[in-house]
């Protein structure tokens, strides 16, 4: 391992100092977009210009802090399993932080922090295909990366304000993540690619274009499989994945059908978090797991890797049908379905401890499904671009509280059913949303404005008395004679919220424009832990007379107004864009530890600001070298102490926000020779703290990655066959990549750490017909 090391860092300085001669970038990639036209396909905006310097696109007269990445720069940074979009987003874009706790990004439960707010859970990041929010992912399984990265066309980031017509979903306080599939091709077309590396990493990946047919339609097939073993510990992560599209245009392309299905199905085994105390020693980052054996002592069985497990089946159908009404007026409807099926084995993580009913686990099953959809009508009167749409979404038993949760106790070899942990009725949780968005371009002057409303209804909740109940399927025991629990029932709850944005944007040169936009961001609470909590120290909220009901009623939507200004410049061989920001966030989302209840539960009454300056830059120094760079500031602080349900104060104003570094820095470059491409990557991330009170510190960390490809025309009756390399963390440091809690926590024992993956390498080889 140490060899491979020294021959990937000399690799790698062989990329930065050796005298490459120029060569000319390759075209390539097949989709609509790419063979049709000369420019590039931004979501809805048609960008007509020159290829970007670097590896991001950015529209000059867009006010927004928007970033497009395009097929190519997904390829080419996407990681070797190509499944975690993250992935793309941390090696390039500034402030966001994301890290997996798995070597390649297989295991469902990445970390993710844009501008400090947290969206690793549902509530924040508004992560959409198409425009669709159908990409929610839950944190802890079911719904996740279920599109490979290779049927991705762009990806787009927005940061700080979004416009109405993006941001659909649970929230979008962090930003919004569009994904736009890479549709059927016009020319008929294979890839064949296939990938091994350390840690047993073996990946397949296929995809089949029809072409265009005689009757214009356009169908494409892909299938993919992924599988690796975990670098610490026991067991493995696996990947398997169906996904298929269908384009038809009728009456001479004024109405055109879009229609993609997907499958997928994954199971992973679980990482063992740390505690902080075990983070001090760095004897724990590579060795400390769950165990891989049963030994029959219940005392070390409940950290048995079998009970630490998940697996999903997932699938979704979505489509678009657009028609051309009249002069410059444009009709779409999309409509969405996904759903999912799945279970998830958990012990108590870190440090379970006999109780009176001895040592358990537990065992949640989802059965989860959504549909929705968005209508909208575009009317183009130049120099005005009006969008008036709707959009409607229904969740049902996406977890606002655990549906059912049953335990098992722990005997010398063996278990048995225990009791009913958690046994409710969850309604559907309802989002209506109409808006507009209007845009001018007014010669050198570019303005954009929009209004949308937002309603959602939190489900009601039926809880049941779970004594007695015999252990069986969720649906069989709903068909018993249960007893309702009022102390953890109620009723639907109704909460909504105005999101207006405005923003100008002016060229200053035809190479400089200055920009500022104004925008109100929202997100939905997690529930699960307000119901959680409150079932732990029922008594002591009783006795404060104190309902669930109530606590119910009083959550309430995190908002937050943002502000951004900045300028954007870009030549043919240089581009630079800064960006300075600030944030005001109203009802965050905390768990507070309450010394009357001794314990933590959660709470929306939390405040917060964030300040904070971007800069984005990519330079062509030759023709065959490009340098590309981002960095970050942020101060994200609670700007009140808190005060709990039970009425104590937690002492946290000026603290910064929890896992939110001050700075962060990325830096690469790719150098092409002839048919070869090397492009190394390196990140630093500043200290970060675990928990709202700024005591538990993690030092920062620097890693470094590099990726190598070679293209072989002409081979084996194919037009390309590409040679990959992929190294990734060659320092090999030794870090904390994820911090996890149900959220901004206080609480100890609610907080938990995962060490991030050593080096590893992975070799592969695609075949283009």
């Amino acid at each position: 391992m140490r060899f491979c090391r020294i021959v990937c860092v000399a690799a790698l300085l062989s990329a930065c100092v050796c005298p490459l001669q120029a060569a000319r970038a390759q075209e390539g990639g097949s989709g609509q977009t790419q063979e049709k036209h000369e420019y590039y396909t931004i979501q809805d905006i048609e960008v007509v210009e020159s290829k970007p310097v670097g590896p991001i696109v950015e529209d000059k007269s867009e006010p927004a802090s928007v970033s497009t990445l395009p097929r190519q720069t997904i390829e080419t940074f996407g990681g070797p399993a190509q499944v975690n979009p993250y992935t793309v987003l941390n090696k390039l874009m500034p402030s966001v932080n994301s890290e997996s706790m798995d070597a390649y990004g297989l295991v469902n439960e990445s970390n993710l922090r844009i501008r400090g707010q947290s969206a690793f859970t549902f509530g924040s990041l508004s992560q959409t295909v198409n425009g669709a929010p159908i990409g929610i992912s839950t944190g802890y399984g079911a719904s996740g990366n279920y599109i490979d990265l290779e049927n991705i066309n762009t990806m787009s980031l927005y940061r700080g304000p979004i416009p109405a017509d993006k941001g659909f979903g649970f929230g979008d306080a962090a930003g919004v993540l569009d994904m736009q599939v890479l549709g059927p091709s016009y020319t008929r077309g294979a890839t064949i690619e296939q990938k091994l590396g350390t840690y047993n990493f073996n990946r397949t990946y296929g995809r089949l274009d029809s072409g265009e047919l005689a009757t214009g339609t356009r169908v494409f097939g892909s299938f993919s499989h992924a599988l690796a073993d975990k670098w610490r510990g026991t067991g493995d992560a696996e990947r398997l994945n169906f996904m298929g599209g269908l384009a038809q245009p009728f009456f001479d392309n004024r109405l055109n059908l879009e229609v993609y299905a997907l499958y997928n199905k994954f199971n992973q085994d679980e990482y063992r978090p740390l505690s902080y105390a075990q983070t001090r020693s760095q004897s724990f980052y590579r060795g400390f797991d769950f165990t891989g054996e049963m030994t029959g002592d219940p005392s070390v069985d409940y950290a048995y890797y079998g009970y630490n497990r998940q697996y999903f089946d997932e699938w979704s159908v979505f489509g678009k049908l657009e028609a051309k009404l009249w002069q410059g007026a444009t009709a779409s409807f999309r409509p969405y379905y996904a759903g999912n099926d799945g279970r998830r084995y958990n012990t108590a993580a870190n440090s379970a401890k006999a109780t009176g009913g001895g040592y358990t686990y537990t065992v949640m099953d989802y059965e989860q499904r959504q549909f929705g959809y968005l209508a909208q009508i575009e009317q183009k009167l130049d120099p005005v671009t009006v969008k008036l749409g709707y959009w409607y979404q229904n969740l049902a038993l996406y977890p606002p509280v655990p549906a059912s949760v049953r335990t098992f106790k722990l005997l010398d070899y063996g278990s048995y059913f225990g009791s009913w942990s958690n046994l409710a009725e969850v309604g559907d949780r309802v989002f209506h949303s109409p808006y507009l968005q209007t845009k001018a371009d007014l010669g050198k002057v570019h303005l954009s404005a929009g209004l949308r409303y937002l309603s959602v209804d939190f489900p009601s909740v039926t809880a049941y008395n779970t004594a007695g109940v015999p252990d069986g399927s969720y649906d069989d025991v709903l068909d018993t004679l249960l007893t309702p629990n009022a102390n953890l029932s109620a009723k639907k709850a109704a909460k909504d919220v105005w999101l207006p944005n405005a923003g100008i944007s002016y060229d200053l040169t035809d190479q400089l424009s200055a920009r500022f936009m104004y925008g109100r961001t929202y997100a939905c609470p997690p529930q699960g832990p307000f119901y959680n909590g409150y079932s732990k120290y029922l008594t002591k909220f009783q006795a404060a007379g104190i309902t669930f009901q109530s606590l119910w009623d009083d959550m309430k939507l995190e908002t937050a107004d943002n502000f951004d200004v900045g300028l954007r410049f870009a030549n043919d061989t240089f581009s630079l864009s800064p960006t300075f920001y600030y944030s005001r966030h109203y009802n965050k989302q905390v768990t507070v530890y309450d010394n009357l209840v001794g314990g933590s539960y959660s709470q929306t009454n939390a405040e917060a600001e964030s300040i904070g300056g971007e800069l984005e830059a990519s330079w062509k120094a030759t023709s065959w070298l490009t340098l590309f760079g981002a960095g970050s500031y942020n101060r994200f602080t609670f700007t009140k102490n808190l005060n709990t349900a039970l009425n104590t104060t937690l002492n946290i104003k000026g603290n910064q926000v929890p896992d939110v570094p001050l700075w962060q820095a990325k830096f690469g470059l790719t150098a092409k020779y002839e048919k070869l491409a090397v492009t190394p990557t390196y990140r630093y991330m500043d200290l970060r703290y675990g928990d709202v009170q700024n005591k538990q510190s993690l030092n920062g960390y620097h890693i470094v990655d590099l990726s190598m490809a070679y293209d072989i025309p002409n081979v084996l009756g194919s037009k390309k066959v590409t040679l990959t390399l992929d190294l990734q963390n060659i320092l090999d440091q030794r870090y904390i990549a994820v911090i996890r809690s149900s959220d901004d926590s206080t609480a100890d024992s609610s907080i938990y750490y995962y060490p991030g993956a050593p080096f590893n390498a992975v070799a592969g080889i695609r075949l283009e017909f």
